[in-house]
């Protein structure tokens, strides 16, 4: 039988499979699947029953009749997990520091979980890689594992009086105190950290039409997927990393920031319409009007909201999705934050037979809280790290139970630098001899001076992380159980000016992964998804780039740091820059998004170091290690505070 045979018998089969289980198969859905079985190389006879136990796996875990490629691949995802889980004996390792026993919640035997894949390995960041033995997808009993996982509660059982069956000790380790809890389940907390490359989040858009989010994909990928369809290779994968992008996405880009907050501002209580309009409550909200009403109102006050643009004459204008005008800056009192072109904002102000707005108050809009955000929008996921099989109120309570996890966080760790590599031996010494940290946060820039593309500075590149390696790898407990997350710096290579910019590259970094274990090199920014809590990391020195492009002054009664933040988390964006001045992938703008907002922003800046609380996100800069007399943070995500740590000066 020809290929071209095989591949359509193939697509009947999985038609008629589906179509058994009342399920349809998008388009999106069947090529994706279908490339999946032929990576797998699953063969004629085994076709039906793998898509049996593939499809009763989706309803086990969706529900759903439409079948849709974001869907389908995490039910793959979490059946080639409880793949692994099943069917691979793990080795117990009793050195790991970050492992405890905690008390299974059933009589039924649950095999360990300490030898799964490591999610931030390349083998697990492609969607059902291949496992190294070669042996196809084993999907037996995949839905019974599913339907047992999904009736318990989670990894501790509670009584009706809110009392646990079991208590953590000062160790780390669980103590049980149940009747008849059985068999004791390994939880290794290092399992609850993931990593997400700013190039691996989803997508998403906001629909007018039915008020929620759904999924998107870049013009460039459509068009790869139209050519892969007409070119009938639907096993074919090309890369969805094209950081340029096509040219009508630099005006969805603006069209995408504008309604999310758009959306935002009109759940928010003051500007939510009564429902019963009479009375004196009628004008007890405030009242957004579109640019194109303004028209024949002149002299009448009115509050918009849009975004800032520079004119060819100079002048400024507010832009929303319809209507453009122009604005008078000079009498303006504005609220705390730092108002630059492209940012979003409310502006209140008298409308006049010249067709401008005379500004009287200008500001950022309403934040809403992460809590607020996940009510609405809680079946979303935004962030597109690995499903977890506990709920968030179980993740939560194990984040609070491990009260020693830690991150240390340094910026610009230049390792052309001598002083450096003094200074982290003795911060690995002391972390060494005490509690090890769940994660070491490691920022650029890694070299004092630009980076210049030539042998000869490539060459000493590539030893610097070679030496910091060795380094690491004196410290063997270390080196094998903490994360060492690598966040490039603007100056690192690879990737221009871009946002985000892309991990360094594999050439400069080959050693430091053959010696620490756990070596994660990732993009610029970055998430952290540690349990319950999103963690989103950003190296850039925004706040001097933001001050010089300010449009109005800075509020000066309010800190310049908090003013940062809340430039940031109000306009729900890292980067609230034109792009005249930062370049932006128009692609890759939805993983510079903030929203729904983080539960800790680190803003990794030259700018001296600071910590405190906005809207519930726990926001820090680490300050510049060499700058700042070699100082870092720790982040502790059980309490979610943080603390300045350097290390003390021996005494004169």
């Amino acid at each position: 039988m020809s290929t071209k045979a095989r591949t359509m018998a193939m697509r009947r089969q999985m038609v008629r499979t589906f179509k058994k289980h009342q399920l349809t198969l998008q388009l999106d859905a069947t090529e994706f699947l279908e490339g999946t079985l032929i990576a797998q190389d699953v063969p004629p006879e085994d076709l039906n029953d793998t898509l049996e136990n593939i499809a009763e796996g989706y309803v086990a875990r969706e529900g759903l009749s439409i079948v849709n490629r974001a869907r389908l691949e995490v039910v793959l995802e979490s059946m080639q997990k409880w793949t692994h889980h099943l069917h691979e004996k793990p080795t117990q390792n009793p050195l790991d520091p970050h492992k405890s026993q905690q008390p299974a919640i059933s009589s039924r035997h649950v095999e360990p979980r300490s030898q799964q894949p490591d999610r931030h390995s390349p083998e697990f960041i492609g969607v059902m890689d291949s496992q190294e033995d070669g042996d196809r997808l084993r999907l037996d009993s995949m839905r019974d594992r599913i339907n047992e996982m999904e009736t318990h509660d989670g990894p501790y059982f509670e009584h009706e009086n809110g009392h646990h069956d079991f208590d953590i000790d000062m160790n780390g380790n669980s103590q049980g105190y149940g009747n008849d809890m059985a068999e004791e389940d390994d939880v290794d907390i290092t399992e609850m950290l993931h990593v997400v490359d700013a190039f691996q989040m989803p997508r998403w858009g906001w629909s007018s039409d039915i008020k929620t989010f759904t999924r998107v994909e870049s013009a460039a990928k459509q068009q790869n997927l139209q050519y892969e369809s007409h070119a009938n290779t639907p096993g074919h994968q090309t890369s969805t990393n094209q950081l340029l992008g096509m040219a009508e996405e630099k005006t969805a880009m603006f069209r995408a920031r504008y309604q999310i907050l758009l959306q935002r501002i009109m759940r928010n209580e003051n500007f939510a319409p009564p429902v019963f309009t009479g009375g004196a409550k009628k004008d007890q909200y405030l009242k957004l009007t579109p640019l194109k009403a303004l028209k024949g109102r002149c002299g009448e006050r009115f509050l918009m909201f849009g975004m800032l643009v520079q004119m060819s004459s100079g002048k400024y204008s507010l832009e929303d999705a319809d209507d453009r005008i122009e604005l008078v800056l000079g009498n303006s009192q504005n609220s705390a934050g730092l108002f630059t072109e492209n940012c979003f904002v409310l502006v209140e102000g008298q409308y006049t037979d010249d067709n401008v707005i005379i500004v009287e108050t200008i500001g950022l809009p309403p934040p809403e809280l992460r809590e607020e955000s996940k009510k609405v929008f809680g079946n979303i996921d935004f962030l597109g790290a690995p499903k977890e099989m506990r709920s968030e109120e179980q993740l939560k309570v194990i984040s609070e139970e491990y009260e020693d996890i830690s991150f240390v966080i340094l910026s610009d760790v230049w390792l052309d630098q001598p002083k450096t590599f003094a200074t982290l031996r003795t911060i690995f010494e002391g972390y060494s001899n005490s509690t090890l940290p769940l994660a070491f946060i490691l920022c650029g820039n890694f070299k004092s001076n630009p980076f210049l593309f030539n042998g000869l500075e490539s060459g000493q590149y590539r030893e610097g992380f070679n030496t910091l390696a060795e380094l690491i790898a004196e410290f063997p407990t270390m080196a094998t159980f903490s994360y060492f997350i690598f966040v490039p710096g603007p100056n690192d290579p690879w990737g221009g000016s871009i946002l985000p910019r892309p991990k360094i590259p594999d050439f400069y970094t080959a050693k430091m992964r053959s010696l620490v274990k756990r070596s994660v090199f990732t993009s610029n920014p970055c998430r952290i998804k540690y349990c319950d809590q999103e963690i989103v990391i950003f190296r850039e020195d925004i706040l001097n780039r933001l001050l010089r492009n300010c449009i109005v002054p800075p509020c000066g009664d309010v800190v310049i740091q908090k003013q940062l933040v809340r430039t940031i988390l109000d306009g729900a964006h890292l980067c609230p820059l034109p792009l005249t001045t930062r370049q932006v992938s128009w692609a890759f703008d939805h993983a510079l998004r903030l929203y729904p907002i983080p539960d800790a922003l680190i803003l990794a800046d030259k700018f001296e170091a600071y910590n405190f609380k906005y809207q519930n996100c726990h926001c820090m800069n680490p300050g510049s290690f060499p700058t700042s007399d070699y100082s870092w943070m720790v982040y502790y995500p059980a309490s979610r505070r943080s603390d300045i740590c350097q290390i003390p000066k021996p005494a004169r």
